[in-house]
């Protein structure tokens, strides 16, 4: 707020500190709260970013379900416990790993609606107070048009001023990709094992001596 306002006085002729015409409290805080705004701002930065991560992890499916096309019918041994067990292909095997990352874009997804619900408009505690009554559904609606994301009140702006339920989502959503991300590039680091002593089943290209 004394950032606004002392832009604001620049502007008006004044210095910086002085808020005799614009207020932090009264004029830049007015009908709102650090405790509607910032969660807002975290919903929006956190929606912003997971849709980055989102597309970087939907080219890597593409990319694994392509090797799987392209490996269908190379034969290989599948194990358990790293135990010679049946027959499978090297394209199943890409496949199985696009499969199971895909399935964790579904997880962030229903994670991101949660963050599409704000408790913009609800100031202090989500009572509204000190705020118009039209301005939660007007600030929202604004929100939406200048972001393109269709974010929308709680139903309770109590409930949900106190609520970190769809950090919680996400976090546990990012935690499960990131597992299984791990799961996949250890599988490939064993497969590529060698080239003499080891596995030796995928090349990969080198990238640096050693």
């Amino acid at each position: 707020n004394e950032v606004i306002c002392n832009l604001a006085a620049e502007k008006l002729g004044s210095v910086k500190g002085d808020y005799k015409r614009v207020s932090p409290n009264d004029h830049a805080n007015f009908g709102q709260s650090t405790n509607d705004t910032y969660p807002t701002a975290l919903h929006l930065a956190l929606l912003l970013r997971s849709n980055v991560l989102l597309e970087a992890v939907e080219h890597l499916v593409g990319a694994f379900y392509k090797k799987a096309d392209e490996f269908s019918t190379v034969l290989k041994m599948g194990r358990t416990h790293l135990q010679d067990a049946v027959p499978m292909t090297l394209g199943q095997e890409f496949h199985g790993w696009g499969f199971t990352i895909n399935d964790e874009i579904r997880v962030i997804r229903n994670a991101q609606e949660h963050l599409r619900v704000v408790n913009l408009g609800a100031t202090a505690i989500g009572t509204c107070v000190t705020a118009h009554p039209d301005y939660p559904a007007l600030a929202v609606k604004y929100l939406a048009q200048i972001t393109g994301i269709n974010f929308r009140n709680s139903e309770d702006l109590i409930a949900a001023t106190s609520d970190c339920g769809a950090y919680v989502a996400l976090s546990s959503a990012m935690k499960s990709l990131s597992v299984k991300l791990t799961k996949v590039c250890n599988d490939i680091r064993l497969l590529a094992s060698g080239p003499r002593c080891g596995l030796a089943e995928i090349n990969l290209p080198q990238l640096q001596p050693g």
